[in-house]
């Protein structure tokens, strides 16, 4: 089952976004021009800029944070329009404050859906209340590449598999009722909620994207006199954006994301080379477990009706264990590949040859150790 990579699919949706929109292209090339400017004055303005590379997760919203903190210095040598940049760090933190979500370990695939329906709707709340210039055109172009994308679907069925997912569809698209879940969305996104990295976390970040990164890039990791790192990026590749599975017209919206799980389970259903009666018998199986008022898996619920026991269910005779294998399969799942390659290697360090010799309740020890650092 092919679960796609949250933080490349918000990073090229900016990207595609910046390329495309004359405005916000003439912005972006500013920012870059004037990151340039600052290191080479550094000295003067005494901290080292930030420099673009397109390889790291929406790196132009640590540009801007630079750029407007050291605002007074740098306009010795060029001219800073505040307002727009404000405007475009505004932006790129709700995709900032994403991506940090989705590379954590603890990241969770059953709750992209909500996080991505905050932000979208909080890039729009900019434009609409704060009269932001590139709110709604990000909005635009991360619901594109995420949610009415061909897997948008994914994410609105992993949600729908938990008892609050259940609960949410059920009320919004069944009952038509408002749900709370996105209240004040503009509240999560805010930027003294995305935190500064640590300098040698950073390096480390890098070092594990030089290993797995796409392309002929070759990266060389360099200490400056101020004791920052900074990365020299040299490559033939451009940013490849796959735009195959993106809709240009745009036209899915919340009210039917209902109807986008359910299609995407009809494909999942079709990996599994069901036949008809059953494929049949797990749709049906689905529409009533969103459509019932009551949770027919009421009883399988379990850390505090957090989650329900798919494991146990999916040992169960019928469209009910195919159900529950589908469950077991999304909401094990990453979010990003990231969060799997970190999760890889801490495995490698419990699951290895020399280790699994250990005996039993040395080896759940480190199992427990691993699920919960």
């Amino acid at each position: 089952m092919l679960i796609p990579c949250l933080c490349h699919r918000i990073h090229n949706s900016y990207q595609y976004i910046a390329g495309k929109n004359n405005q916000l292209q003439s912005l972006v090339k500013d920012v870059h021009r004037i990151a340039e400017l600052c290191r080479i004055h550094a000295d003067d303005i005494g901290a080292q800029c930030p420099q673009h590379v397109s390889t790291r997760w929406i790196y132009d919203y640590n540009i801007c944070v630079f750029i407007l903190k050291y605002e007074n210095k740098i306009k010795q040598y060029i001219n800073v329009d505040h307002d727009k940049i404000v405007q475009l760090k505004d932006c790129l933190a709700v995709l900032k404050k994403l991506i940090l979500v989705f590379e954590s370990d603890k990241a969770l695939l059953a709750n992209c859906y909500i996080w991505l329906r905050k932000a979208i709707s909080a890039l729009n709340l900019l434009t609409s209340n704060l009269h932001n210039a590139f709110g709604s055109i990000l909005a635009s172009s991360l619901d594109s590449y995420t949610l009415d994308s061909d897997f948008g679907g994914l994410w609105c069925l992993a949600f729908s598999l938990t008892p609050r997912g259940r609960f949410y569809f059920h009320r919004k698209f069944v009952k038509n009722e408002e749900v709370e879940d996105l209240a004040d969305p503009l509240s999560s996104f805010q930027s003294e909620h995305i935190p500064d990295k640590d300098p040698a976390e950073d390096l480390q970040d890098i070092y594990m994207d030089s290993i797995f990164e796409e392309g002929n890039t070759n990266a060389v990791i360099d200490v400056t006199d101020e004791g920052t790192f900074r990365r020299i990026v040299e490559s033939d590749d451009q940013l490849r954006l796959t735009l195959q599975d993106v809709r240009e017209d745009n036209h899915q919206t919340a009210e039917n994301d209902l109807t986008a799980a359910k299609d995407y389970l009809k494909r999942i259903l079709v990996q599994f080379r069901l036949n008809e009666r059953q494929k049949t018998l797990v749709l049906s199986l689905y529409n009533t477990f969103i459509n019932k008022e009551s949770d027919i898996f009421e009883n399988d619920l379990m850390d505090e009706a957090q989650n329900y026991a798919w494991e146990e269910i999916s040992h169960r005779i019928g469209e009910k264990s195919i159900l529950a294998e589908i469950a077991l399969r999304l909401l094990c799942s990453s979010p990003s590949e990231a969060t799997c390659e970190r999760n890889i290697k801490a495995q490698r360090l419990i699951l290895n040859v020399r280790r699994l010799r250990s005996k039993k309740n040395l080896l759940n020890s480190r199992h427990i150790l691993m699920a919960t650092k």
